[in-house]
């Protein structure tokens, strides 16, 4: 039997860490990386970052034509997630938009991160996070 195929003790798969640049603030999300896309330096020193678990829908798009055992419609956004703290500049985050209607989606629409189970690959559930639109707490 072999080990799991995905890396799962990352802290970025449970948490919406990211990285920012110490030269130029750029923020990337998930990976810290050895050069930085915005400024080019390399190698980059980053220092980690909470997200916060709301941002803003910047574009999206809703793929209609998947393979057949794919649900579709299946609605696919870049979202802005501010720092936690609401210090410096937000990442770009993509991800699946989930429990929300085609007609609730705009660019500028507030969603919420959610994370949970993506797919399962036959063994194990693979998890991250999936975006959706808030709802009022109904009492």
């Amino acid at each position: 039997m072999s080990g799991p195929r995905y890396h799962r003790t990352r802290e970025q798969d449970q948490r919406l860490l990211a990285f920012k640049c110490q030269s130029c603030g750029y923020v990337s999300f998930p990976d810290e990386k050895r050069t930085c896309k915005r400024c080019g330096d390399a190698p980059a020193t980053f220092e980690e970052v909470q997200l916060a678990e709301r941002g803003e829908i910047k574009t999206f798009v809703v793929q209609e034509y998947l393979p057949d055992d794919i649900e579709v419609p299946q609605p696919l956004a870049i979202v802005d997630l501010p720092q936690e703290d609401g210090s410096g500049e937000s990442a770009r985050v993509y991800g699946l938009l989930t429990e929300t209607d085609l007609d609730e989606l705009s660019v500028g629409t507030e969603v919420v991160a959610r994370f949970c189970e993506l797919f399962d690959d036959g063994e194990r559930p693979i998890n991250s996070f999936k975006f959706s639109v808030p709802r009022e707490v109904k009492r």
